[in-house]
């Protein structure tokens, strides 16, 4: 008759150092989830878009542009945040003469800026004989604003997140699930 050994009863796996992993894989899904989702707001502007308020305002702005016999010779004025005109030279000369402004005007900037000094922005209607009327004025508050008769829409480039962000948030979240399910595996087996 032949000798059975009963089978040892395995040794519980030391799961301290594997428990030791979390700490860096979690930084790396921390890191890379706050430098993804925590962007400062602003970027750079090349363009200003102006069009009619939608909704009843529109509406109504619209149809009382229609009753005079032409269309307004439009140009901008840009603040900066110090209230220091931006361009004071230079914007005038963009006048969209006897343009109606339909869907939209665009205007180019001489150069490109920085979304957050930009404070407001003047809509003037020039008149060669007699002074200029200023038709709106609106506060800069994001990429699109509305004031009371029109809406600015910023055309530029937003800040956006540095492109490691998330391959290191992923990375880090695939270690992390790595590192807990064979935790639990040790655990169970």
């Amino acid at each position: 008759m032949t000798n059975v050994l009963a089978r040892p009863v395995p040794r519980a796996r030391g799961y301290l150092w594997r428990l030791l992993l979390l700490i860096p894989s979690l930084a790396m899904l921390a890191a890379g989830a706050y430098y993804h989702y925590n962007v400062p707001p602003g970027g750079t502007i090349n363009g200003v878009k102006l069009s009619t308020k939608d909704g009843l305002v529109g509406q109504a702005s619209e149809a009382v542009s229609n009753v005079n016999p032409s269309n307004p010779d439009l140009y901008l004025r840009l603040f900066l945040r110090d209230d220091k005109e931006l361009w004071p030279d230079k914007m005038p000369e963009l006048i969209k003469k006897d343009t109606p402004v339909g869907n939209g005007l665009t205007w180019d900037l001489p150069a490109t800026m920085q979304m957050t000094n930009l404070a407001r922005v003047d809509v003037w209607d020039h008149h060669a004989i007699t002074k200029d009327k200023q038709l709106d004025r609106i506060s800069i508050t994001g990429w699109t604003t509305e004031g009371q008769r029109y809406h600015v829409e910023l055309i530029g480039q937003p800040n956006k997140p540095p492109e490691w962000a998330l391959p290191l948030a992923a990375a880090g979240a695939a270690l992390t699930l790595a590192v807990l399910a064979k935790f639990v595996w040790d655990q169970v087996v």
